[in-house]
């Protein structure tokens, strides 16, 4: 790696960020050719997503991915290539049981339940299907496949050998329904991390985990400095993660929250905002 690199690490978002926030498809030819750039320069490249690890692993393989990624919000850092878990947080089973009767009684919002197996793949459990179309093509972009149906939750944490969840992720439009985030974050605030991830999704983690979370890990794994770190996000969940690398990039299509804590602004990513910032803000460097 050149000396003279701005950065030491690049941790992109997923969603939003590098490809469509709101239908499959891969990064634009402009920002993969960025991101090759940067791989082919010796920095270390990598994804910070709420997305999991086996996701990462088949639909983001376009983006050669090689060193260790932050998947589930942080709650999981593995290896992209050989699906090797290097640390993993989970929701504790008692308030994994509680939020299960919670989202049991909030019967008018489709949830999709994420737990790890013991190989450290993910079991996707979805509570209903979308009776719309359309809504149910958003949810396997958006939830991962392929997933089981599970009216009720709380069977899934009975048993004594049952695994908690290390997520859980809802689809509530506010200006749709009622918004559900004042309320999690009313019940649960002291137990998980409550945060919208999405104009249409809440999701709930185990209380510290976060994307900055899961970079102070990736950081100690590569021996690397946070302050050394470049992050891209575009949503209020990565607000953690810019807060914690040295140099944070919003898109412009970002949540206010995210862009009032930016280090910088780039385009949205209809103009491909995150290849202008590897451009501008490390590749010209080099």
């Amino acid at each position: 790696m050149s000396r003279s690199a701005p950065f030491d690490l690049v941790v992109l978002d997923l969603d939003g960020t590098v490809q469509d926030l709101f239908h499959a498809g891969v990064a634009t030819a402009r920002v993969r050719a960025a991101i090759a750039a940067v791989q082919a320069s010796g920095i270390p490249l990598t994804v910070g997503t709420g997305r999991t690890l086996d996701y990462v692993r088949t639909s983001a393989a376009y983006l050669n991915l090689t060193h260790p990624v932050i998947t589930a919000h942080g709650g999981v850092v593995g290896d992209p290539l050989t699906g090797k878990i290097y640390a993993e947080t989970s929701i504790p089973m008692a308030i994994a049981q509680e939020i299960a009767a919670w989202l049991d009684a909030a019967t008018a919002t489709i949830t999709t339940l994420y737990i790890n197996d013991d190989a450290g793949h993910t079991g996707l459990y979805q509570n209903r299907w979308a009776a719309d179309a359309a809504d149910r093509a958003f949810h396997d972009h958006i939830f991962g496949s392929p997933r089981t149906l599970q009216p009720q939750f709380e069977p899934l944490f009975s048993a004594p050998t049952a695994r908690p969840p290390m997520k859980f992720l809802s689809d509530n439009n506010p200006e749709l329904e009622t918004d559900i985030f004042p309320s999690l974050v009313e019940r649960f605030g002291d137990t998980l991390y409550i945060t919208r991830s999405h104009p249409r999704l809440v999701e709930g983690m185990a209380r510290g985990v976060n994307k900055g979370h899961g970079l102070l890990h990736l950081c100690e794994l590569l021996q690397i400095d946070p302050q050394r770190v470049l992050a891209i996000g575009d949503n209020d969940n990565d607000i953690p993660l810019l807060q914690t690398a040295g140099y944070g990039v919003a898109m412009g299509n970002a949540s206010p929250g995210l862009k009032a804590i930016a280090d910088w602004i780039a385009p949205s990513i209809e103009e491909d905002g995150a290849a202008v910032a590897l451009e501008e803000l490390l590749l010209a460097k080099l």
